[in-house]
């Protein structure tokens, strides 16, 4: 009886070590010389989701704490693109985003403990440039760089708290232009659908900033800010579909 077992056993492993070869194989198959993504008149769309969640040092945006006790700041940003190959590995396309970031922040002031607190909204809109170079020769794996144009627009609300009471409000609308570079790696995990990973590098960015106070009195600045930066928070995760890969 154990021998019939032990047989039985051994069938079974074989059998499915070999169904598995199989699918293997045919996996591997699907990406042979045929296996085209990035040639011209094909279509390409993306989902990315970025994420930020950290505990703050200080925040001299708003005003210089004597003392800090506790802040966090989260962020979250959803980007849709589309794009089309009109030549070989180089896209033309258009990116739109969502995004809402949070600040709490609280510390001391002299003798007085403040409480500062921020919510944003988010939208952008980015037309791209993006241009391919494979690291395999299948296609399967390759590297992009990516040069946008953006526009972005945001909503604020911020409150100070000082010693539990709510002193001043403050609304704010932001408008930005921006443009950037933004490397990044390709990989196709199943037939059409790619993962990627895409890093925020360089660019510059303009800012205004139009603030209204609680009583009334409204208030705008404008910035300039060219950066250069290798911010791990700031990747991108992201799903692709390349249609009519193949």
């Amino acid at each position: 009886m154990k021998i019939k077992v032990l047989s039985l056993l051994c069938i079974l492993s074989i059998s499915f070590c070999f169904s598995q070869q199989q699918e293997e194989d045919l996996v591997f198959d699907y990406y042979d010389e045929d296996f085209k993504p990035f040639e011209k008149g094909k279509w390409f769309t993306s989902l990315s989701f970025n994420l930020r969640d950290e505990n703050s040092s200080n925040d001299n945006r708003l005003v210089p704490f004597d003392l800090l006790i506790e802040g966090s700041e989260f962020e979250y940003e959803i980007n849709l693109k589309g794009g089309y190959f009109f030549s070989k590995r180089q896209m033309l396309g258009i990116g739109f985003s969502r995004g809402k970031e949070t600040e709490d922040i609280r510390g001391v002031i002299v003798s007085d403990t403040i409480r500062l607190k921020a919510e944003t909204f988010k939208t952008g809109i980015s037309p791209f440039l993006r241009t391919y170079y494979s690291l395999s020769k299948n296609n399967r794996l390759s590297f992009f760089n990516e040069v946008s144009i953006d526009f972005g627009f945001g909503n604020s609300d911020e409150f100070t708290i000082e010693n539990g009471e709510n002193t001043e409000e403050l609304e704010s609308d932001t408008f930005v232009f921006g443009i950037g570079i933004s490397p990044g790696i390709n990989f196709f995990a199943l037939e059409n659908f790619a993962l990627e990973v895409q890093l925020d590098v360089l660019g510059y960015e303009y800012k205004r900033v139009k603030t209204t106070e609680s009583s009334g009195e409204v208030a705008s600045s404008d910035s300039h800010n060219v950066n250069f930066t290798l911010n791990l928070l700031s990747l991108n995760l992201g799903l692709a579909y390349y249609f009519g890969a193949k």
